[in-house]
């Protein structure tokens, strides 16, 4: 699959960042986890997502409200409050796990769409 082929993203707002140390690597965390992006990681998968604005990044652990990824030390960290696009993998989940979903039109139009089967798993 390329970039361009994906078409849906978790908007995530960066909420703490780290340089890093001789003790604790670089990292930022974000506002989204396990409750937005699901939990699934494929054994073929090095995270819990992609983040679209630096592919190198790896979502490495989810709590249900939160996700902390490592990130490369060639590229700069996002700014506190810096929103990013969370590519899940896993867009089932994603989408199960909400009510509504903001679509984003290539012309910057956009409208809420309900998620017909949300609450509906038997």
């Amino acid at each position: 699959m390329r970039w361009e082929d994906i078409s849906l993203s978790v908007a995530s707002t960066v909420i703490s960042r780290h340089e890093g140390d001789a003790q604790i690597p670089r990292r930022i965390v974000l506002d989204a986890g396990s409750k937005m992006l699901g939990a699934d990681r494929p054994a073929w998968a090095t995270g819990y997502g992609r983040i679209a604005e630096c592919p190198e990044a790896r979502i490495n652990a989810l709590s249900e409200h939160h996700a902390t990824v490592l990130w490369p030390e060639d590229q700069p960290l996002p700014a506190h409050g810096q929103q990013l696009q969370v590519i899940p993998n896993h867009v089932c989940v994603a989408v199960n796990l909400v009510d509504t979903v903001l679509a984003v039109h290539e012309d910057g139009t956009s409208e809420e769409w309900n998620v017909a089967a949300r609450g509906l798993n038997f």
